[in-house]
């Protein structure tokens, strides 16, 4: 049976085919319902997750398959409510966008009582723990996977209401960290990121199920991804952020270096620079900040910016500042280019 081919976007270079064996696809699915969703028995899997990615195709064509369940597909109806007044035990298989349908329909899912919602392909919004907070004690559950297209699902925890991002990553059984951890002093009981060392490091790891790029005959043996970690355990770790300014926008990988690159080029003599946000929609986004006497407009700024190539996503908002903060050394200093900019709820020229 050929591979399964799950290509990049090319939003951050040339786009790659990674190609996946349909035993890599069964086992991940497999896994992830047994060392995540646990023993309770579906009855309906509905999927907001699109199966041309390996997370829909996952839990969209993957696990209902395992399960022998119906799986209700409306990654082209973003805004369908799921069924819920038939009590059918059943899996939502979300994006970051989804969280903000199923907060305005809380009544019918705390009734239901017996939904389990998965989460992936971005940090989880303030919708997803207004969710998880409204309906604690109704039998309502949820979970956040970490992984990326080559390396699949990797890590996973719950979705928590409140202290979410005290909570560590668990890697998934047939996941390692590629080299020894050295547990902080005291870290592996409290999970304080900042004890000992700190720990910082990427996250690098090994699994049987790192997918082969096209053209080479077998996986890598291990993977690094963008993922800053603190391990707090021996398969446990925090997770701090992005070693790189790679950012994702409903799921599409943007590297904020290459938007400021093609800006600068399109906009010469503008002194510009990009800045990661949270989005309550899509989790994270990016805002551009720009200094100088032209454009007046940030309006104008954006013409002059035109469309972005590869499927890079323009900036949520456009701001014009006096200056662009710097230290010393010449680091731009985002907390304090960001405190003044305008609430997300009333961005610039979206």
């Amino acid at each position: 049976m050929p591979d399964v081919a799950f290509a990049t976007s090319g939003s951050t270079g040339p786009p790659v085919t990674w190609l996946r064996t349909e035993a890599q696809l069964h086992t991940e699915a497999a896994l992830v319902r047994e060392a995540v969703l646990g023993p309770a028995r579906f009855g309906r899997i509905v999927s907001y997750a699109p199966p041309e990615h390996l997370y829909g195709r996952l839990y969209s064509r993957e696990l209902p398959r395992i399960e022998g369940v119906p799986v209700t597909g409306l990654w082209d109806e973003p805004l369908a409510l799921p069924p819920l007044d038939d009590g059918v035990p059943t899996l939502l298989v979300c994006l970051p966008a989804t969280w903000q349908l199923l907060a305005r329909h809380l009544p019918a899912l705390a009734r239901h009582g017996r939904v389990t919602a998965l989460h992936s392909t971005g940090p989880t919004t303030p919708a997803a723990h207004q969710v998880t907070s409204h309906l604690f004690g109704t039998g309502f559950r949820a979970f956040e996977l970490l992984g990326s297209t080559e390396t699949g699902a990797v890590a996973h925890r719950p979705v928590a209401a409140g202290q979410h991002d005290a909570l560590p990553w668990t890697l998934l059984p047939d996941v390692d960290f590629l080299h020894d951890v050295e547990l902080p002093p005291g870290a592996a009981t409290d999970g304080d990121p900042t004890a000992g060392d700190g720990g910082a490091r990427r996250l690098r790891v090994t699994s049987p199920r790192l997918a082969r790029r096209d053209g080479t005959e077998a996986p890598p043996d291990d993977w690094e991804l963008s993922d800053l970690v603190a391990p707090v355990g021996p398969r446990t770790f925090h997770h701090l952020g992005r070693a790189s300014r790679l950012i994702k926008v409903n799921g599409l990988r943007c590297d904020l270096a290459r938007v400021e690159e093609l800006a600068r080029a399109r906009c010469p003599g503008v002194d510009l620079v990009c800045a990661p946000v949270g989005d309550p929609v899509r989790g994270e986004h990016y805002e551009m900040f720009y200094a100088g006497p032209r454009p007046a407009d940030p309006a104008d700024l954006r013409r002059m910016l035109g469309r972005l190539p590869s499927g890079l996503p323009a900036p949520r908002a456009v701001h014009r500042v006096a200056r662009i903060p710097r230290s010393a050394t010449g680091k731009v200093l985002t907390a304090e280019l960001t405190a003044a900019r305008p609430p997300a709820e009333e961005p610039e020229h979206v």
